[in-house]
């Protein structure tokens, strides 16, 4: 008789990468940078999943030429509903444990590849990281009315959230990425947020439930072309507006309101 060697476990992975898009088409520039910042990361071995709301097709096939594994969305929503299909997918990949770390970034941040090892090594004593854009490179590489928006938004958090835990270090609540530890996504999963919100209100909750939380500084440089689009450009300003506006007062109420996790 044959004695076949059962499989071996698959070995655990450190940390993986999950992001949501949706683009126009393959020849958008947006995707075109999406798949520069794909490349990066499947080239500093990061596994990498993408949840693709796009009405092209070709937009997966162009995005899963990178090498990361990529879905068209399946639930219903904006931003948050893609986010949360993607922590699933993430979490179910083989070699995922309690341990490995679950790592947001927006598509087009290219630059946020060469951080991350760096970053989730820096908390290693962590249950969620939050990464900060070193200051001189914030203000030298973005717009300046996002580098003021986003700044003020960061200081008024802060002090939110000082009123309610004195241990808290100040946070980069407007960068966007974060990282957190397999075995608490379903602070991600079962809060329902529809944006923004998806990403910034469970790290409030994080806190609450007593997690251990990090904020580590990061050398992070936006691309000159995003600077150069965006800088005085009216419907650019009023968004920012608009995103301290309707984000900030979600992230204040979620230091009161009932726990949902």
């Amino acid at each position: 008789t044959t004695r076949r060697m059962a499989p071996a476990a698959a070995e655990a992975v450190a940390s993986v990468v999950f992001t949501a898009t949706w683009y126009s088409g393959a020849d958008d520039v947006r995707c075109l940078a999406a798949t520069e910042t794909l490349r990066a990361l499947v080239a500093a071995g990061l596994p990498v999943v993408v949840v693709d709301a796009s009405p092209a097709a070709a937009v997966r096939d162009l995005l899963s030429a990178t090498g990361a594994i990529v879905s068209e969305q399946k639930a219903v929503g904006k931003k948050g509903a893609a986010l949360r299909e993607a922590v699933a997918i993430a979490s179910a990949l083989p070699g995922v444990v309690a341990e490995t770390w679950l790592c947001w970034q927006e598509p087009e941040k290219t630059d946020m590849a060469r951080h991350w090892a760096t970053a989730l090594d820096a908390a290693k004593d962590a249950d969620v990281l939050v990464p900060r854009r070193e200051s001189a490179r914030f203000a030298a590489t973005y717009p300046i009315e996002q580098v003021h928006s986003e700044t003020y938004g960061n200081l008024y958090l802060d002090a939110v959230a000082r009123t309610h835990c004195d241990a808290l270090p100040p946070l980069d609540w407007h960068f966007g990425p974060f990282a957190f530890r397999a075995r608490h996504s379903d602070l991600w999963t079962r809060f329902g947020g529809p944006m923004y919100d998806a990403q910034v209100v469970p790290l409030v909750h994080a806190v609450r439930k007593g997690l251990r939380l990090a904020s580590v500084a990061v050398a992070f440089e936006a691309p000159a072309a995003m600077k150069a689009q965006e800088e005085g450009d009216v419907g650019f300003i009023e968004k920012r507006l608009a995103q301290l506006n309707s984000l900030d007062p979600l992230v204040k109420a979620a230091w009161t309101d009932s726990p949902y996790c």
